[in-house]
């Protein structure tokens, strides 16, 4: 799989959005910090000024862009962002809500419900 400059920066700026609306801390590291973010890392190679440039980018911008990502990379998508939800013991429904809505908007429609089904417990 080839990945783009361009798509690397839409994941980014696409994460660095759910830490900015789920997390209490807004703190870019969670992400990094978070179990399925090597793997993530890996398949898109991922780097440090990735992070830094998409600071500046659209969100809805990189929406449009992650419609073109593979099926892979929009499951570790939500598998970073569902840890990032979740990460008190009972998210809010708005939580659970936001999640659905960018799945999708990133064309993997998974729930919140389903997706804590297939994902290991902590």
């Amino acid at each position: 799989m080839e990945v783009i400059k361009k798509q690397r920066l839409a994941v980014c700026r696409i994460l660095l959005d759910v830490v900015e609306g789920a997390c209490e801390v807004r703190d870019p590291d969670l992400i990094l910090r978070t179990r399925h973010y090597p793997a993530l890392q890996k398949e898109m190679g991922l780097t440090n000024c990735d992070w830094e440039e998409a600071r500046d980018l659209s969100v809805l911008a990189c929406l449009a862009l992650s419609k073109e990502l593979h099926y892979k990379v929009k499951m570790m998508i939500g598998l970073v962002a569902h840890e990032l939800y979740s990460r008190d013991s009972s998210a809010s429904y708005r939580l659970h809500q936001s999640f659905d809505v960018l799945m999708g908007a990133i064309d993997w429609p998974v729930s919140f419900k389903e997706i804590t089904l297939f994902t290991p417990s902590k």
